[in-house]
């Protein structure tokens, strides 16, 4: 068996979701060994690579990690209210219904929630 070319190909992650596939392809001469081909084309291509990171770098293709802003959680009190204002908006029982599945999980809603039910 005579080995005439030697492809190396990898692919690196650039992060972000983002990768590349870098590959090199070489013609092997008679009484060369393929092994210091293949060494050879993984040698080219990891360089590669390395210099393509820095000139990514340069050109802000990198995603900088940001850290965001922590929104406060509502309060369950909070959240109580805004939801009895919602229920006293309702103008009609099927408007008001909307609103039952909520109420059932907080005693003090389904308590607002059965008095609006009474007065519609």
């Amino acid at each position: 068996m005579q080995i005439t070319t030697v492809n190396y190909t990898r692919t690196f992650n650039l992060g972000n979701y983002s990768s590349e596939k870098i590959g090199v392809e070489l013609s092997i001469n008679e009484g060369e060994s393929a092994n210091q081909a293949l060494d050879v084309a993984k040698d080219l291509v990891e360089e590669y690579h390395k210099k393509n990171v820095i000139r990514l770098k340069e050109l802000n293709f990198f995603y900088e990690e940001k850290i965001e802003e922590i929104i406060p959680t509502q309060s369950k009190e909070t959240l109580t209210e805004k939801t009895k204002k919602f229920i006293d908006s309702c103008k009609t029982k099927e408007e008001l219904k909307a609103w039952e599945l909520m109420s059932k999980s907080n005693p003090e809603l389904l308590k607002h929630y059965n008095n609006k039910l009474k007065s519609l």
